[in-house]
């Protein structure tokens, strides 16, 4: 299943951004992440299935979870920052980024202001937040949502939000904030526990395969309190994160040209330097995706989904896509990520956004991520 494609030169912003604080104290040193009801926890299983599907460990162990906890104080979350993806490291290529690159086709400038992004219709969907992780000696964030498994426990982003092309190997420290806002999370804190993902990501720098599917442990809060005079932070269990946020229902192999919602936290700036977002809340764009797939050579792109007129900027990387979306419930059907952005009219605006396309390859990935219980 493994593609070998030659690397171009050029690139694709998709990333995340700046980040608030979680609170407006120093760091948070809790005893011990907060206590949990009596379960098992399945370990991580580490390498490439039969299936395609590659599995890492991110926090398998209770130490481990304990140990990332800690690290993501409140301030540490207020100094996370932007991250820009690159292209696998080949030796006979150097790898670049760049504000946007215009697929085949769409060497013409296009007429017309893109749409604006606008706020969510009615309310944020619970499920959509942020993951926040740590590449080399600096922190990072990136959009993701959390999809329905029978554990309650998984999240859906971008390949890139979760493993470290640059580096050849996952991120570290990765926790999920759903319904993320202006500093709060209203929801909890989840640590990662593995993350799985289609092997031509890794293997490959395949971004027809940037989407990652992490489980996650029992969620928890910080608790201010107050000892000898310092305001300091212990963490409390707030439970499995399907039954704390809710989730979208995981759905492949749908047909190109349909209504769909793309919401993530933009805030990067635009080629032009302009920034329209601050990443502090959920935006959402609405419109019908494109009849035909497009390509992005320097990504090895080949099958993407693109949604024109979708302003979205660096942050919005991992944000879910999705369709039969019911503003009163809440809720909809995950058919893709945000994982390229795109500058069709040549302009100094980003105006459009695409996902890899999901198929039974990410089936296969979605599946195997929700057999794993995670207590």
């Amino acid at each position: 299943m493994t593609r070998k494609l030659t690397l171009a030169v050029g690139g694709v912003a998709a990333a995340a951004s700046v980040v608030a604080v979680l609170g407006s104290q120093g760091p948070a040193v809790p005893a011990t992440v907060a206590s949990r009801p009596a379960t098992t926890t399945v370990s991580a299983v580490t390498g490439v299935d039969k299936n395609g599907v590659s599995a890492f460990p991110l926090a398998p162990s209770q130490a481990d979870e304990q140990r990332v906890a800690e690290y993501w104080s409140p301030e540490r979350l207020k100094q996370a920052s932007s991250y820009v993806p690159s292209t696998k490291p080949s030796p006979s290529t150097r790898s670049t980024t760049s504000a946007a690159e215009v697929g085949p086709g769409d060497t013409k400038p296009r007429t017309g202001a893109p749409r604006a992004a606008t706020p969510p219709p009615v309310a944020s969907p619970p499920m959509v937040g942020k993951v926040f992780f740590k590449v080399g000696d600096k922190e990072y964030w990136c959009s993701a949502s959390a999809v329905h498994s029978s554990h309650h426990n998984l999240v859906a982003t971008a390949g890139h939000c979760a493993y470290a092309l640059s580096q050849d190997k996952p991120v570290e420290n990765w926790v999920f904030i759903p319904g993320y806002h202006d500093g709060v999370a209203p929801s909890g804190i989840f640590v990662g526990h593995t993350l799985y993902m289609q092997e031509d990501f890794a293997g490959q720098g395949d971004f027809d395969r940037d989407y990652a599917f992490v489980t996650v442990h029992r969620g928890f809060s910080w608790q201010p309190y107050v000892e000898n005079g310092r305001l300091k932070y212990r963490s409390v269990d707030v439970g499995r994160l399907e039954d704390k946020a809710g989730a979208f229902r995981f759905a492949s192999g749908k047909p190109l040209g349909r209504p769909t919602y793309v919401f993530g936290y933009p805030a990067g700036a635009n080629p032009d330097g302009s920034r329209p977002y601050t990443g502090q809340t959920v935006k959402s764009c609405e419109g019908t995706t494109e009849k035909k797939f497009v390509s992005a050579p320097t990504w090895q792109l080949e099958h993407g989904v693109r949604l024109p007129g979708c302003p979205f900027t660096a942050g919005a990387s991992g944000g879910p896509w999705v369709i039969g979306y019911n503003a009163a419930t809440r809720t909809g059907y995950l058919t893709g990520i945000t994982s390229l952005t795109w500058n069709l009219s040549g302009g100094g605006r980003l105006d459009a956004v695409s996902t890899p396309y999901f198929n039974q390859l990410t089936q296969r990935v979605y599946t195997q991520a929700s057999k794993q219980r995670t207590g």
